[in-house]
């Protein structure tokens, strides 16, 4: 090397050195920061996973089982669609690798991608990226951690899901290909996400782009697993490439170099773009408003104004994935095809129900809980209004703490009822399309969705009662969330005792249409979720603001 070319090699070490300046100190800042958020998401894939091969377990013991298993709900398009193609069935693992698997991959690439905007366009958009920059730290050195941090929980999740599969009888290659399913796609999210973050000068659009970027690719791969003409889509999305890899089967990781490349190619983009461009900027910006209105008069129409976004963004969430629940709907039957003991289990428990109808009944109330966690999103957007200082400002008018707290709590009452109607109209949509009627459909959707509210009232009434306690308590929300879905919908999965089901408000609800409707636990719930919301209210009067 001629003393030319190693200067300019030095020069180039020298401007990356200062360009990733203190990367570290930044990386251990987003540990802490994801302290409790992400072993909280680590334990969930964990548990949905083990409960998965848990009830495959139990169900498919034998290879006719099996083998009907492959030939009923592996053929059906809609459970393709969902799951993707059945063509492994022996060893368990490779069962449960299919129940779970692109659906949970397709989750950890948002929750990725989710967990890199936090780090990098939220701290931007809070002011807080413009403190760190202020010192001696590269302007590299923000995005490179976030990557580091989101790549660090990718990695532990995608180990995870594939060493509780060595002991269902999958061996090294099949847990590598597992793992490399769940890595390569979390990794392509983290691009696809560091990109957002740089265009878009809000963490709710980037959060909004790279989410749906992800939920695409995922929709792309299920068109092409239900119809056989359109098998060339798995090649355009890394949801597709992860299917491609084939554990049990071939065990391929070169697609899993495509998602990598994307991970590559992102930071590289988002690297070049955080050099050049101004803190707080982006390609994509909100459109400014007008500098008066006499449309918001009152701090209601302020607070609904403000959510209004946030709702029609779970909204298309939550009515997407209830139209392809309700597409399966009428399918479901293909479950207990060829298994005897399972068929004879379900008609002890369903009596003169179908077994359509209690999936309907099930996965309403999983929507349910996912309904109540829009509570937490809006408490988390209040803490976000209070730590700005906007809050304060707006308290500084006559508005009284009492009504602005409360707006707030209808909007979130308001809202979670919308998102379970919404729900259930997805479900009955995808199922009149699928053949499986209307007016019955409709009936038993309508009559679940309603019992599920108060539950879905009492979790976000406690997610609104934490903020007003104390504004950093809004996160605990999601473990109320959580919590509720593993002591309620799952408990049963897990063997729980009866009196830590009875913890989730989601045990109480009546089991309609299956059991009778009972008054006593809805007036029960509504009675707890006004108890939540007054001492939320009164404590929101008193407690220091900002």
């Amino acid at each position: 090397m001629t003393a030319g070319t190693a200067g300019v090699a030095g020069v180039r070490a020298s401007v990356v050195s200062h360009q990733l300046a203190h990367v570290g100190v930044l990386v251990r800042l987003g540990l802490r920061r994801e302290r409790i958020l992400a072993p909280i998401t680590v334990v969930l894939f964990v548990l949905i996973n083990v409960s998965t091969a848990r009830a495959i377990s139990g169900m498919y013991e034998t290879p006719q089982q099996r083998l009907s298993l492959q030939a009923g709900p592996g053929a059906n398009p809609a459970f393709r669609f969902l799951l993707g193609e059945l063509t492994h069935v022996e060893p368990t693992a490779a069962l449960v690798s299919w129940r779970a698997g692109l659906f949970l991959i397709a989750a950890l690439g948002v929750c990725a991608a989710m967990m890199t905007v936090r780090q990098t366009r939220k701290e931007e958009e809070l002011g807080r990226t413009e403190l760190v920059r202020a010192a001696a730290v590269g302007p590299l050195a923000p995005a490179a951690a976030a990557a580091a941090v989101a790549t660090l929980f990718v990695v532990i999740v995608s180990g995870a899901m594939a060493v509780i599969l060595l002991p269902l009888g999958a061996d090294a290659g099949d847990a590598v290909a597992v793992f490399a399913q769940y890595a390569s796609t979390g990794l392509a999210a983290i691009g696809v996400a560091l990109v957002a973050a740089q265009i878009a000068t809000t963490s709710h659009i980037a959060n909004l782009t790279a989410s749906s970027v992800v939920l695409l690719g995922y929709l792309l791969r299920g068109a092409a697993d239900a119809t056989d003409d359109w098998a060339w889509l798995r090649w355009t999305n890394p949801i597709g490439w992860a299917e491609q890899i084939d554990p049990f089967g071939n065990n391929d990781l070169l697609p899993a170099v495509l998602s990598v490349a994307v991970f590559v190619g992102g930071t590289a983009i988002a690297g070049r773009v955080a050099v050049h461009r101004d803190l707080g900027a982006g390609l994509i910006a909100q459109r400014r408003g007008p500098a008066a209105s006499s449309r918001l008069p009152r701090v209601e129409s302020l607070a609904v104004r403000l959510s209004r976004s946030l709702l029609l963004a779970w909204a298309a969430g939550i009515f997407v994935y209830a139209l392809i629940i309700g597409f399966m709907q009428p399918s479901v039957a293909d479950l207990a095809q060829g298994n005897e003991q399972f068929d004879q289990v379900m008609r002890a428990a369903l009596g003169d129900a179908t077994l359509s109808t209690l999936f309907g009944m099930t996965m309403l109330g999983f929507l349910a809980v996912a309904a109540s966690a829009w509570g937490v999103n809006l408490a988390e957007r209040l803490r976000a209004e209070e730590s700005a200082g906007r809050a304060e400002v707006i308290l500084t008018t006559p508005t009284a703490r009492g009504r602005y707290f409360l707006t707030y709590t209808v909007i979130g009452a308001v809202g979670g009822v919308t998102l379970v109607i919404v729900a259930a109209a997805g479900m009955v949509l995808g199922s009149g399309i699928a053949g499986g009627g209307w007016s019955r459909a409709a009936t038993n959707a309508a009559q679940t969705g309603a019992v599920q509210v108060p539950a879905m009232l009492v979790v976000v009434a406690i997610a609104l009662a934490l903020y007003a306690i104390r504004p950093s308590l809004a996160h605990v929300g999601w473990v109320v969330v959580v919590g509720a879905l593993l002591l309620g919908p799952l408990s049963g999965m897990f063997d729980l005792p009866q009196w830590a089901a009875d913890l989730s408000p989601f045990t109480h609800t009546p089991l309609v249409p299956v059991d009778p409707m009972r008054a006593t636990p809805i007036v029960v719930l509504i009675g707890v979720a006004a108890l939540f919301v007054t001492t939320g209210w009164a404590i929101f009067r008193r407690r220091q603001i900002g």
